[in-house]
């Protein structure tokens, strides 16, 4: 499948996005002309950038391959809607996310600031509802169901997109057999949401934000001789409740945490 990605791969700019929401991979690169004698860091490049810790999310339209070339184009254009949809109600600006678009869905880094709780609790939760809604609205077109997969972890930019651990594991969630077949095997659900080990006990197991550990079933995936453990959801991750009963719930809309100034 052709990869398209929304921001330069190859060029990781620290300053913000430009304007119309092309998001850039925040990694701190130095530029390739930096002094290569300054005291303890020599000069970058692209294939020499800085390993840096991030959220990433990758998603994916369930039998896309079995639709044909128009009403692939038109689940794209609502996965497209619903992502927007979801990230603007969860507070989330996609804008400032590194976007590698994969034709039937996308990889994103989110930015090193991001509440990763927040993300998995209420960004899927906005993506139940996004996809309800277009189900709702447009009957006659092929259902827009998504696989969902979350890692956090490291990784560095390359010369033909990203390298490191996150960007792997999460794809390797995403695309197991595991998760099309709880996909498959629950026809009234919209998504299902994979989370790695990891990302589980460090943020699902803290409950907050809703989240309820209950919700996921534990998953083993094997993929080039190599294992990855992993939690699935179908559906929200949360048990339904009140919003302001919700463990770490916050005012306000944006969940992106910033420094006091």
């Amino acid at each position: 499948m052709d990869q398209h990605t929304i921001g330069n791969p190859l060029t990781l700019p620290t300053s913000a996005p430009a304007a119309g929401g092309r998001g850039q991979l925040l990694l701190a690169e130095r530029d390739a002309a930096a002094t290569p004698d300054e005291p303890g860091r020599p000069a970058t490049t692209a294939t020499h950038g800085e390993l840096v810790y991030r959220l990433v999310v990758a998603v994916d339209i369930a039998n896309y391959s079995k639709l044909d070339a128009l009403d692939q184009s038109l689940v794209q254009t609502r996965l497209s809607e619903v992502l927007d949809r979801a990230g603007q109600r969860a507070g989330l600006a996609r804008g400032e996310w590194y976007r590698q678009l994969r034709g039937d869905g996308e990889l994103a880094v989110l930015p090193a600031n991001v509440d990763a709780a927040w993300v998995v609790a209420e960004f899927t939760e906005q993506l139940v509802a996004a996809l309800a809604a277009v189900a709702l609205a447009h009957p006659d077109e092929p259902a827009l169901r998504l696989r969902i997969a979350m890692h956090h972890g490291t990784l560095a930019a390359g010369h033909f997109g990203l390298a490191g651990n996150a960007p792997v594991v999460t794809c390797r969630l995403l695309d197991s057999d595991n998760a099309r077949n709880a996909l498959s095997e629950d026809s009234s659900a919209h998504l299902v949401l994979v989370v790695s080990e990891q990302l589980y006990q460090d943020v699902v197991v803290s409950r907050f934000h809703g989240l309820s550990p209950q919700r996921f079933r534990q998953t083993r995936v094997s993929a080039k001789d190599v294992h990855y453990a992993g939690y699935l959801c179908t559906g929200s991750p949360r048990t339904p409740q009140r919003p302001d009963n919700r463990v770490g719930a916050l005012p306000g809309n944006v969940r992106n945490i910033r420094e006091a100034s």
